[in-house]
């Protein structure tokens, strides 16, 4: 996993994993030969908050297809996707008031697509068209393997949402080249092409958009959309989750940033802002150090005096605040300005 120190631009969770792992399962393969090469061990798949690189998702994608020879396997692994896999953020889909507000969910935070993709809707002429673009970069098989997930997936989701299945109208699927279309029947009951110069996308009519949906709740929707914000910044780029934290406990030193106070102001629970920062390979304790002394070198290159830059970062008293100091930089706040000052 990655450090405070060590940064990965992108990470994924491991719901997605999850369902690879059962369609391996049934093919009477162990869950340790498709996480061959990925350092990752079965229990992991059983952690919540465990997260993995684009490289590790891509290598266990590279197993399975392997194991299982299947040559649609993004049609079937899409095809099993459902949204009570992707726990806060399906309910949070769920709670949405109608399709177009969960949609638009979906281009905000694509999690139960992964972060390498981006939506699009387009409307015209009565027809309401959802564009998905791949933006990672990969092989052109797991590319395809991809896009197809995302198609069927789209499909399952959306037909969860509305409690019943969402009549399409076209699929475009942009392949380098038509494969055979046959496959794609079993799981489009809709007109299928394969033409690169339009976007991958699939087609309905546009007055499903305004659909309100069984399950909308306004109160619970916008409780689960503040935890969805929090993950969906870690998951794409752990430096902003981390400074996010650093500047959350900086607008508390007034008042003694505590766990509780930083977790609240970032729309979470405590265990929940532990478990990300752990993920991270950091802690609160950490961060909260790094952010005082930190602060505390610009005070005391201020001359701020001692007893009140202590009283500033929370400490009890000014020798609390010394004993920091010398074990953050080595030497006393004094010593620390003479240094500097020469």
């Amino acid at each position: 996993m990655a450090t405070s120190h060590q940064y990965i631009d992108r990470l994924a969770t491991l719901h997605f994993i999850t369902l690879v792992n059962a369609f391996v399962a049934e093919s009477r393969h162990a869950t340790e030969s498709m996480l061959q090469g990925t350092q990752l061990v079965a229990d992991d798949l059983r952690t919540g908050n465990k997260l993995i690189s684009v490289e590790q998702e891509c290598m266990i994608l590279r197993n399975a297809q392997r194991l299982t020879q299947a040559q649609h396997l993004g049609l079937e692994l899409g095809h099993r996707c459902r949204l009570a896999a992707y726990g806060v953020f399906g309910f949070t889909l769920l709670s949405s008031r109608d399709l177009r507000s969960a949609l638009e969910l979906f281009f905000e935070y694509p999690l139960p697509l992964g972060t390498g993709f981006e939506l699009r809707l387009v409307q015209e002429q009565g027809s309401a068209w959802l564009n998905v673009d791949a933006t990672f970069d990969i092989e052109d098989e797991l590319r395809g393997l991809a896009i197809e997930f995302s198609l069927t997936a789209l499909q399952c989701v959306m037909a969860d949402l509305l409690y019943q299945p969402l009549p399409l109208t076209a699929i475009n699927i942009g392949f380098a080249r038509a494969p055979e279309g046959a496959p794609y029947q079993r799981y489009f009951d809709c007109p299928v092409t394969f033409d690169v110069s339009r976007p991958t996308s699939l087609a309905f009519d546009a007055a499903w958009l305004e659909q309100p949906l069984p399950c909308a709740n306004a109160t619970a929707h916008n409780e689960m959309k503040a935890h969805c914000s929090v993950l969906k910044s870690h998951l794409e780029s752990p430096r902003d989750f981390l400074a996010s934290v650093k500047s959350a406990i900086c607008a508390g030193f007034d008042t003694s940033p505590s766990l509780s106070n930083v977790a609240t102001s970032m729309a979470c629970s405590s265990k929940t802002l532990q478990r990300h920062l752990r993920a991270a390979g950091t802690s609160f304790n950490e961060l909260l150090c790094e952010a005082r002394y930190q602060r505390a070198q610009e005070l005391l290159l201020r001359q701020i005096p001692v007893a009140r830059i202590a009283e500033n970062l929370g400490f009890s008293e000014a020798a609390a605040f010394r004993r920091a100091f010398r074990r953050w930089s080595g030497c006393t706040p004094s010593q620390y300005r003479l240094q500097v000052k020469h």
